[in-house]
C-alpha cells in the first residue's frame, strides 16, 4: 500500500480530506504539513504552483576518514581563512561543525567553492568519518533561469570534481582535501523562491521545509523547523485549546512563523553572496569580515520561547502553558 499524499480538498464542514496515491482518503480537522522540500501540501497553502528554484550552486559531498586528511597543516578545528588572489575561504564556526568557503572570479564568470566538514560516527564499527562538502556556484545567469532535470543528486567523477575547481588557487590544504574526495556525489541546490507569504490557509499548516526550503549557507534550515513545531505545539497543546481555537491558534503561528522564517531563508542566500564576493556592502577582505561579523546574531540571540509565550497568550490569555 502507498500511503503517499497527492492532494488536499476542503469539506463543506471545514474538515480537509487528504487524498493518497493508492486511491485511499482520510479527513481530517487539522493538516499539517511537514512533507518536505517537494512538499505537496504546500500548493494547497499557497493557492498557485510552487515548483523549486535552482540556485546555480552544485554541492559535492564525499566521506573520508580523519587519517586522509593528516597533511593538512591548517588547524581545522579553529576559525580559518584561505587567501588567493581574488579568491579568499573561510571557517565561519569556531565549533566541532566547521564551515570554509572559497571564491574565484575570471573572465567574469564567477565561482564560488566552499568546503563544509564535520565529524561523524560510524556506528557499527564506531570509527570517526569526516562528511566533507564543497559548493561551486555559477552567478553568470539569474538564478531560476536554469532548469535541472531530475535527479537532483547522483553520483560524480572525481576527474569532475578537481577539473571544476582545476583554477581556484587557495592553497595545498584545500588541494589536498579536494584530491581525498574519491568518489563524490553531486547535488543541485534548489529553495523556495520566492518565498511563501503565509504558511497557514484555512485548517492547513506547514511547517519545516514545506514552509520554508532554504539554502545551506546558515546552517539554521533545520533550526527554523524546530522552531516551527515548538511554536505549534505550544499553541496547539495549550491545556485551553479547543477545536473551536483552531483558527485562532493558526492565525497565531503564521503571525510569528513567516516573518522570522523567512528572515533567516533570506540571510541564507545573502550568506552564500558574501562569502562568494557577492555581499551587498562589497566583496574585499574588509567588507567580507564587516558582513560576516553579526550575521548570526539575529538567528541565535532571539528570544523565541518568550516569542512564543507572547502568541499564546494572544490566542488564549495570558495563561499560556509553556
Amino acid at each position: 500500500m502507498e500511503q503517499r499524499c497527492i492532494s488536499v480538498s476542503t469539506l463543506s464542514s471545514g474538515s480537509h480530506v487528504l487524498h493518497f496515491a493508492d486511491g485511499s482518503t482520510y479527513e481530517a480537522d487539522l493538516v499539517i504539513g511537514a512533507d518536505g522540500i517537494k512538499s505537496v501540501i504546500r500548493e494547497f497553502v499557497s493557492e498557485r504552483p510552487t515548483s523549486l528554484t535552482y540556485s546555480n550552486s552544485v554541492a559535492y559531498r564525499s566521506v573520508v576518514s580523519p587519517e586522509a586528511l593528516k597533511s593538512v597543516k591548517t588547524n581545522m578545528m579553529r576559525p580559518l581563512c584561505w587567501i588567493g588572489k581574488d579568491k579568499t575561504a573561510f571557517v565561519l564556526k569556531p565549533t566541532n561543525i566547521q564551515l570554509a568557503h572559497h571564491n574565484i572570479s575570471r573572465s567574469g564568470k564567477s565561482k564560488g567553492l566552499s568546503v563544509l566538514y564535520y565529524i561523524l560516527k560510524a556506528a557499527v564499527s564506531n570509527t570517526e568519518k569526516i562528511n566533507l562538502v564543497v559548493f561551486s556556484t555559477d552567478s553568470t545567469v539569474p538564478i531560476g533561469s536554469v532548469n535541472v532535470p531530475l535527479p537532483w543528486a547522483k553520483p560524480a567523477s572525481q576527474e569532475e570534481l578537481l577539473h571544476e575547481f582545476s583554477q581556484a588557487g587557495c592553497g595545498e590544504d584545500v588541494n589536498i582535501i579536494l584530491q581525498e574526495m574519491k568518489n563524490p556525489s553531486k547535488w543541485y541546490l534548489h529553495f523556495l523562491h520566492p518565498p511563501l507569504s503565509s504558511y497557514v490557509r484555512q485548517r492547513v499548516v506547514l511547517v519545516g521545509d514545506a514552509a520554508h526550503a532554504m539554502l545551506p549557507h546558515l546552517g539554521s534550515g533545520v533550526g527554523q523547523g524546530f522552531e516551527d513545531v515548538y511554536a505549534l505545539c505550544a499553541l496547539l497543546g495549550d491545556a485551553r485549546a479547543r477545536k473551536c481555537h483552531l483558527d485562532d491558534a493558526l492565525k497565531a503561528y503564521d503571525s510569528i512563523r513567516v516573518t522570522r522564517a523567512n528572515m533567516v531563508h533570506k540571510m541564507s542566500t545573502v550568506m552564500g553572496n558574501i562569502v562568494e564576493k557577492r555581499g551587498p556592502d562589497g566583496g574585499t577582505i574588509t567588507q567580507i569580515q564587516k558582513q560576516l561579523r553579526d550575521i548570526y546574531h539575529p538567528i541565535w540571540h532571539h528570544d523565541f520561547k518568550e516569542e512564543v509565550k507572547r502568541a499564546v497568550a494572544g490566542a488564549y490569555g495570558p495563561r499560556g502553558v509553556l
